[in-house]
């Protein structure tokens, strides 16, 4: 990545040049290896080091569906806006501490009266590939086999009573709202332990872990010892419940009371911890591409090698119906490494296979994958040759991982059932038999070996949401853009229409007419529709007379004045005059170019005001045009853009 800086910043320059010599040698093995996959989830690595990394591993490889370049861009779109100006990520705590102290000081702050109303989309507007929301983490009840709980990464945690129908939460009041793991007391089920953060992309900091003894209704964190750790899987012993284990992008922690205090065992389990079935004084770990064991309540660790290589991320799964049955599911990159067995409880393995690539989006494997984001594996309770791997599909295998065969496909290919992209956890419910899985999307469920995946994600409001568009002539008009879940509009109480299909960004109404909207996805394509019916591609590079492409998320604005003409914000300012025809061209009119436009907007007036947070002051130019146009009928237009320059 070239830095291009602000000349009056003289130290971003000086610190730019240090960091560029600094990285200089490891360049090249940036290129070889995917380094960039555990530096994004490292808090800190500088994060220009990071998307060095990452621009120098794709520099020469071509980018193809489904290969982890759509994920990556997500986190980068999020953390560049919170970092310090020299690539120093915000604390993880820095929200939080910020809400406390402000709260101490203005008690009345928070009123529980405020007049705020959900609206959603609470169910899936289209029953097909769009979902909800994203999800890293299922529990359940340890008695009731109707409750099932679930964490989003950005949406907190959520309660399903399948008796009573539903969806609750009680976490829309805290800071951070990233859930990787849950852990249910099975000596007391008021008692709740939360691990906070987004294990597979980062989208949400995490803190270590929170406990709530009323059920969920309030939370304190509970992180004594761990600090400020995103935790991937926490575990209960099932017969001392004050012993807890928790996986974290620090390493592996161990509780002996109850979590007031966590003490660090080795940075081993980073994703991943399991239990030996009826032997909870055997554990396994995993989550950076190794396989590790412990004999002695968690105390120490050994890393096992003996059959089993060392791959990109690992997963574990084991069964009751053999104990000494353990499946370590490897990657390599983004892409399938294969599936280890070992019968001897985690001595030693046997590779089992290490084709097709099931992390794929093809029916029976293919190329590609983003392994590093969606992976999970689970073995039958009661069948100790029947496993599920999940990444962007889910597949099966009935002979212990020699050979495997789709079991749902991510928008109902391949003679299957339709499950939404990208599975980041599967797991068996005890008390009934039930495989959940969690995706991109939603919540599934199989209870006849995956011959039909049934979906329980409607009354869950845990969307990405990148923006929203309001209608000004109409108060029941709004357009929302999601991460992997569309664009959808909401035309009144519970009525939410898909819009668009995969990930939504910026989107807008026509301000002088509500039937047309406007929404897009990356790269700056822009598409038009009128009464959310039929759709035709307005903006995008090769549209229209565009030359090039914009930032992962484009802007794009309309005139003030006139409705017809809109602004678009890619390397430069673009415009078009007819975008609710179809029979226009559109304009460039600025030479800057170097970098990608991040906002846009319009007035026809000559003092404007505008709100922007400026993520990174090394590199953000804040540019505003005045720009007299054919035509017009008003005073002088100007534009304003925030660029980054990369």
């Amino acid at each position: 990545m070239k830095r291009v800086l602000l000349p009056t910043l003289l130290l971003c320059l000086f610190i730019g040049s240090l960091s560029a010599q600094d990285n200089s040698t490891t360049i090249k093995d940036y290129s070889e290896y995917p380094y960039w996959i555990e530096m994004m989830q490292d808090e800190s690595v500088n994060f220009y080091d990071v998307q060095e990394a990452f621009e120098a591993y794709w520099e020469k490889r071509e980018i193809t569906k489904g290969n982890g370049w759509k994920p990556f861009k997500r986190w980068e779109w999020w953390t560049e806006r919170h970092i310090y100006p020299d690539g120093t990520r915000h604390e993880a705590d820095k929200v939080y501490n910020e809400y406390m102290a402000y709260l101490d000081k203005n008690p009345q702050a928070k009123d529980s009266n405020g007049d705020w109303t959900n609206l959603g989309p609470i169910n899936v507007p289209s029953k097909g590939y769009e979902g909800l929301g994203r999800i890293n983490a299922i529990a359940f009840h340890p008695t009731d086999p109707d409750i099932v709980y679930i964490g989003a990464p950005a949406g907190g945690l959520w309660k399903y009573d399948g008796t009573a129908g539903g969806w609750t939460s009680t976490t829309d009041n805290q800071p951070t709202l990233g859930v990787s793991a849950i852990v249910i007391d099975w000596s007391n089920t008021d008692n709740i332990y939360m691990g906070t953060g987004d294990r597979d992309s980062g989208d949400a900091p995490g803190m270590g872990v929170f406990r709530s003894t009323d059920g969920g209704q309030t939370w304190q964190p509970w992180n004594n010892g761990m600090g400020n750790r995103t935790v991937g899987r926490m575990i209960q012993h099932p017969t001392n419940s004050d012993m807890m284990y928790a996986a974290t992008n620090g390493g592996l922690f161990k509780t002996t009371d109850a979590g007031a205090n966590w003490e660090f065992k080795h940075n081993g389990g980073t994703k991943e911890v399991v239990f030996k079935p009826n032997d909870p004084s055997v554990l396994y770990a995993g989550g950076n591409g190794k396989f590790y064991k412990s004999t002695d309540n968690g105390e120490n660790w050994v890393q096992i090698t003996n059959g089993i290589p060392i791959g990109s991320r690992s997963v574990i799964a084991v069964t009751l119906d053999d104990p000494e049955y353990v499946y370590c599911l490897l990657s390599t990159g983004d892409s399938y490494l294969g599936i280890y067995r070992s019968t001897n409880s985690g001595q030693s393995f046997t590779e089992m296979s290490n084709s097709p690539n099931i992390m794929s989006w093809g029916c029976n494997g293919g190329s590609g994958g983003q392994a590093w984001y969606d992976m999970d594996v689970a073995c039958d309770p009661n069948d100790k040759n029947v496993i599920f791997a999940g990444g962007v599909n889910c597949f099966k295998s009935t002979n212990g991982g020699t050979t495997w065969n789709i079991s749902s496909h991510w928008w109902g290919d391949c003679s299957v059932p339709a499950v939404h992209a990208d599975l980041h956890v599967l797991e068996y419910n005890p008390l009934n038999g039930r495989l959940y899985a969690g995706n991109d999307g939603g919540i599934y469920f199989t209870e006849n070996g995956g011959s039909s995946w049934p979906e329980i994600t409607d009354g869950l409001p845990i969307s990405q949401v990148y923006k929203i568009g309001q209608s000004r002539t109409n108060i029941d008009r709004v357009i929302n853009g999601y991460q992997d879940n569309g664009t959808s509009t909401y035309y009144g109480t519970n009525n939410w229409q898909t819009t668009g299909g995969g990930d939504g960004m910026e989107c807008e109404f026509d301000h002088n007419d509500e039937s047309y909207n406007y929404h897009t996805i990356y790269y700056g394509d822009i598409y038009r529709k009128y009464n959310n019916g039929a759709q035709h591609q307005v903006g995008g590079e090769g549209i229209h007379g565009i030359t090039e492409s914009g930032g992962w998320i484009t802007p794009f604005c309309l005139h003030e004045g006139n409705s017809n003409i809109m602004f678009g914000g890619y390397q430069n300012i673009w415009r078009a005059e007819g975008v609710k025809t179809n029979n226009f061209t559109w304009q460039k009119l600025t030479t800057a170019g170097g970098g990608n436009i991040d906002a846009v907007e319009h007035s026809q007036r000559i003092m404007i005001s505008f709100i922007m947070h400026v993520m990174a002051s090394c590199t953000v130019r804040i540019m505003l045009w005045m720009i007299p146009l054919p035509g017009q009928h008003f005073p002088p237009i100007f534009l304003v853009a925030a660029m980054y320059l990369m």
